[in-house]
């Protein structure tokens, strides 16, 4: 299901939906801005959910606990 993902955009989810690491630790690690690794995750869930409600799954809750 993440092979959907630009190579960063899984990257950035997996560290931080996977691996529980926090945008700050995440954007150091990559040499991104805080920012950015936000937005990579933010798109990420877009792009899930849509594939899942491809699939007949609504309402998916993807990490969305705030850390």
């Amino acid at each position: 299901m993440l092979d959907i993902l630009p190579e960063v955009s899984k990257k950035v989810f997996n560290l931080y939906a996977i691996d529980g690491y926090k945008h700050k630790e995440i954007s150091h690690m990559l040499g991104i801005p805080e920012g950015t690794s936000k937005w990579h995750v933010s798109d990420a869930r877009k792009k899930l959910k849509a594939r899942l409600a491809e699939y007949g799954i609504e309402n998916a809750e993807l990490m969305t606990t705030k850390r």
